[in-house]
């Protein structure tokens, strides 16, 4: 899979658009009491560089303009960003408005035309040989459900324009132009365009940016909201936003698209905020320029910003083969998690400060996707940091050995007895989905999900944990 997990799991990335999370901001003008966080609903953060994996979205035909006094206000709330933010607007920036209907059609229309067939395909099924989705998910109509609830509108660096649904109004319609206004002075002075690209294999640098390009243009949305009560984003809790998109993400309407599309979809919003207001703190929006020069390369730069401001890159790994799956089998995608993308995972399988720690070893990974007819089997090969020489928790072992314990309790939680159970595996071989295995050697640790073979009805095992084990082993020679 393109690593649709940050969007790993979403293919509706490389436009730069709204969603529904911030609607206590818009609707009050001011910071929401943390109590009332779980009845916050609408109004701006971004659907849309989630993934920042894929292209250009084009402008649906006949969409209708601005009408003369919204474009003069549309011109006044960039003049006022602008100067928030503390960039040159370098030319105007024209808007559209469309039905709700039409704008989540747009942004479709440009994942189904970026994006091979294939590539939509064995991502959905991937979910599905994971756990995380039902047999015969629609993968691209769960996408569709979400937008339909939460897009409120998009910038498209294609051609400078601002998208906006025809149904906002007041405070919420404020919100959702401030943000989209910052993408325009992000593509004016850094090429939205170029960094919004699909670009296969390179799933999680892609988050990476979709995360400093949400950060910064919701940090100053909050920044627009607060500005006449004297108050910025620094003012508020770092958890705020994250407790925001949490009550978003379980509304009802959305209710049975699967959890981790969920979290994905706000997780750059999420990460991104506490990452720009981070560097804000330390050295103003100048700060946050600098990491525009020099973009984070990996989600681990975002969740740890003292990995960025090291220049902390990832750890080369290989990417993982499937000789020991026999013969017929062909790789039909390969690609990296990262660290962001593997605690999302996590998390469905145990809470999330667990999840977060788990995660938090990552070094370096690469995944491969391979198929066989109507199989599909999914690898993951992750390199942990080394252990430090002293200091907190040395004494449970290397990074590795911690993680691969806690997978294992909450694995036994979620699936029961395993197959297949020592000190460095853990694997059980599920009836229909087939074998889930973790294995770990020194610092380096393996998830294999598979073979099994796929229908719109049901899967059916056709690998063992004995088959898992000794494909673990090809991997981790």
């Amino acid at each position: 899979m393109s690593n649709q997990f940050v969007a790993p799991f979403g293919v509706f990335g490389g436009v730069f658009g709204v969603v529904a999370v911030l609607g206590a901001f818009a609707c009050s003008g001011s910071a929401p009491a943390r109590s009332e966080t779980a009845k916050a609903t609408a109004a701006a953060v971004d659907a849309g560089a989630a993934h920042a994996a894929q292209g250009d979205a084009s402008a649906p035909s006949a969409a209708p303009s601005l009408e003369s006094k919204d474009s003069k206000a549309v011109a006044r709330t960039l003049t006022k960003v602008s100067e928030l933010r503390g960039l040159r607007s370098l030319r105007p920036v024209p808007g559209v408005k469309l039905g709700r209907n039409e704008l989540v059609a747009a942004v479709r229309d440009k994942a189904l035309r970026e994006y091979p067939p294939d590539a939509l395909r064995h991502e959905g099924q991937v979910l599905e040989l994971l756990g995380f989705a039902p047999p015969g998910f629609d993968y691209v109509g769960a996408m569709m459900k979400l937008l339909e609830e939460q897009l409120a509108g998009f910038y498209e660096p294609k051609d400078g324009t601002m998208y906006l649904a025809a149904d906002l109004h007041g405070p919420e319609a404020q919100a959702t132009l401030a943000h989209e206004l910052v993408h325009a002075l992000q593509d004016q002075h850094w090429d939205l365009r170029s960094r919004s690209l699909y670009r296969p294999g390179h799933s999680d640098e892609s988050t990476a940016t979709s995360c400093l390009a949400e950060g910064d243009a919701t940090s100053l949305m909050i920044d627009f909201l607060l500005q006449h009560q004297g108050q910025t984003a620094l003012a508020l809790p770092d958890t705020l936003l994250a407790e925001l998109a949490e009550s978003n993400a379980n509304m009802a309407e959305i209710k049975n698209v699967p959890h981790i599309l969920r979290t994905s979809l706000f997780a750059p919003y999420v990460e991104g905020i506490a990452f720009v207001n981070a560097l804000r703190r330390k050295g103003g929006w100048a700060a946050v320029d600098r990491a525009w020069e020099r973009i984070p390369t990996t989600t681990e730069q975002i969740l740890h910003i003292d990995k960025w401001e090291a220049g902390e890159g990832p750890l080369a790994v290989d990417t993982p083969t499937a000789q020991r799956l026999g013969p017929g089998w062909s790789k039909v995608d390969d690609d990296e998690f990262g660290e962001l993308a593997f605690a999302l995972m996590y998390e469905e399988w145990m809470p999330v400060a667990d999840a977060r720690q788990v995660a938090s070893g990552w070094g370096g990974d690469r995944s491969s996707t391979w198929a066989k007819g109507d199989e599909i089997a999914f690898a993951v090969h992750v390199r942990y940091d080394a252990a430090p020489a002293s200091g907190k928790n040395t004494d449970q072992g290397s990074l590795s050995e911690q993680a691969v314990r806690k997978i294992a309790t909450a694995l036994k939680k979620a699936f029961g007895k395993p197959a297949l159970s020592d000190a460095n595996h853990i694997c059980f071989d599920r009836r229909n989905t087939g074998p889930l295995l973790f294995a770990r050697k020194g610092n380096d640790l393996v998830m294999l999900a598979g073979p099994a073979k796929a229908s719109p009805t049901e899967w059916s095992a056709t690998g063992t944990c004995a088959t898992s084990k000794a494909w673990a082993t090809e991997i981790l020679k």
